[in-house]
């Protein structure tokens, strides 16, 4: 499919034929790995009543795995048949504050039991939990990824109920009344396709006309805690041929994603690839099963998961207005691939930002960007309104990302960074387009008189302030892990300042072995692999080097 995604675009007569210059750039494909929000392999983690608040240690260190997301599974027993009470209420508030800090997002669940034969709760007592809990989703939805049905039976996977919740009249009040306490931007999951098609009676996937309608209907999803165990993933399909059929076409519009269960052979990296790209998975459990885990690892399909699960969006190439004046015209034409899996399931913003040394202002475009799905070939097309009052300059333009809401929308690590080579600004989560722009009062330009003018951008101070100290806090450093090590070491470096950088591996004897890393990167945190199969035995060496400065470290190989 290839659509163009029409954002606005303005038409203007002239009564004389006038060619205003353009610039035309081709973006380069990275296979970097790197996270993103809202994807990839996520932490399980649990809080057990009113114990076990989330951490630091917890969350610190996802994004070195490239991990934006946790699960989190809160066992609520203690409260099976009593109000949930303030000391649990004001845990989940602090847990919400702990994500934010730390740029991540939640799958949400909440369950009364961890085993089969384990006491759920009655009906009533799910519905009054849900109605408690309303002010704190409501409040905190910019870290919920989405939210897992749960409640029903042991680790509330909707089966094994002792208070006979396993029907479809007492899983339709229970996702419904989830649906009611989330925020409508907000979407849930069922456990089985056969769940979902029983509570709305409709055995029919999504389409285009009724995705992001903020439905109930739209706003059910799926997720899979037995992912390639067999044939019909322990029973999570009835019909494995036709539900594997309806979930393909479903999940274009809604999230998939569970964890693997059972390694057999239908989970070697073949089929596994076929399934999760067909099934269109977003994520997927990191910690279980090892064994499945392991072997991804061994045969080499792990990090391709790593990649493309859920989105991945990729700059082709682009045309740009390289001058404009004052109240002028901005047009602009890019074209953008999806080579993940899926697509993007929740809000997101697109914006259009104008910078240079002394003023940044941004536009909000009408792309919807959820509707990018995988395997897509898009164009972007606006043309865009300078402000009369811009002082004349050069002017960097970027591609913005953001997450829509308010409380994050700042917050770098919750914009999408696109897989291209030497586009991404870490501190400020843009992606540049490498081009720049003249605005002069003096250019040829035709009046804008459209309503997508680029406005003044103002970061709120505290954004602004972290920013100024995350550029700070940077200091050139390399190091590996682990070390000694046999056959394969991470490398992992800081780079204070931003230009052209190279990571290269040398022996004893000074002579270069391999070079890693060779190309403009900006100020952050990097890793990459380093295999060392052809290699013996024996002490390397790294190098780092941008610009004037050289960082450097000793390995051990061990085979």
């Amino acid at each position: 499919m290839n659509r163009i995604l029409n954002t606005f675009i303005c038409l203007i007569s002239f009564s004389l034929n006038i060619t205003f210059a353009q610039s035309e750039v081709t973006y380069l494909p990275s296979d970097a790995k790197f996270p993103n929000p809202e994807r990839g392999f996520y932490t399980h983690t649990e809080g057990w009543n009113d114990a076990g608040a989330l951490t630091a240690s917890q969350l610190s260190g996802l994004k070195s795995k490239n991990q934006t997301l946790i699960l989190r599974l809160y066992y609520i027993p203690k409260w099976r048949n009593a109000d949930l009470p303030s000391t649990f209420l004001n845990m989940l508030q602090k847990d919400f504050n702990t994500m934010r800090q730390y740029g991540v997002k939640c799958i949400l669940r909440f369950a009364y039991s961890n085993a089969i034969g384990t006491a759920d709760a009655p009906l009533s007592v799910v519905l009054n939990h849900l109605e408690q809990l309303k002010p704190y989703l409501q409040a905190n939805y910019d870290v919920i990824a989405f939210m897992q049905a749960g409640f029903i039976g042991a680790w509330g996977e909707w089966h094994s109920s002792t208070n006979n919740l396993d029907n479809t009249s007492s899983r339709s009040a229970i996702l419904k009344k989830i649906l009611e306490v989330l925020p409508p931007e907000r979407m849930a999951q069922v456990r089985t396709p056969y769940f979902k098609q029983s509570i709305f009676n409709n055995y029919n996937p999504l389409t285009e006309e009724q995705a992001f309608t903020q439905t109930e209907f739209s706003r059910t999803g799926h997720h899979n805690d037995c992912f390639l165990a067999s044939e019909d993933d322990y029973g999570t399909y009835q019909d494995t041929t036709k539900d594997k059929t309806y979930i393909s076409l479903d999940t274009r519009f809604v999230p998939i994603g569970g964890e693997t269960c059972n390694p057999t052979t239908y989970s070697e990296c073949v089929n596994a690839i076929y399934q999760v790209q067909r099934l269109h998975w977003t994520y997927v459990n990191s910690n279980y099963h090892q064994t499945v885990l392991g072997n991804w690892q061994k045969s080499g399909c792990y990090d391709e998961f790593v990649k493309k699960l859920g989105y991945r969006f990729e700059l082709i190439d682009g045309q740009f207005s390289d001058s404009t004046k004052p109240n002028g015209t901005l047009s602009v034409k890019l074209k953008i691939r999806n080579i993940g899996y899926a697509s993007l399931y929740n809000p997101r913003d697109v914006e259009m930002i104008l910078r240079n040394e002394a003023d940044t202002f941004f536009v909000k475009l009408d792309t919807d960007p959820r509707l990018i799905m995988s395997a897509d070939t898009v164009e972007i097309t606006a043309d865009l309104g300078i402000p009369s009052t811009i002082n004349d300059g050069n002017y960097e333009l970027l591609l913005n990302l953001p997450d829509p809401l308010s409380s994050i929308h700042y917050n770098p690590a919750y914009s999408i960074r696109l897989a291209n080579m030497d586009l991404w600004e870490q501190v400020t989560g843009y992606n540049k387009l490498n081009v720049m722009v003249n605005i002069n009062q003096n250019n040829s330009s035709p009046d804008y008189t459209g309503i997508k003018v680029f406005e003044p951008l103002t970061i709120p101070t505290s954004v602004e302030d972290e920013r100024k100290i995350n550029r700070l806090d940077y200091k050139l450093k390399v190091s590996n892990y682990p070390n000694p090590f046999n056959n394969e070491t991470k490398i992992v470096y800081n780079l204070d300042r931003a230009g052209e950088a190279t990571l290269k591996i040398y022996n004893m004897l000074g002579q270069e072995i391999q070079t890693l890393v060779n190309e403009t990167q900006d100020i952050g945190e990097y890793e990459v692999d380093f295999n060392t199969d052809n290699l013996s035995s024996g002490i390397y060496f790294y190098v780092l080097k941008i610009k004037s400065q050289v960082a450097t470290g000793k390995m051990i190989l061990l085979k």
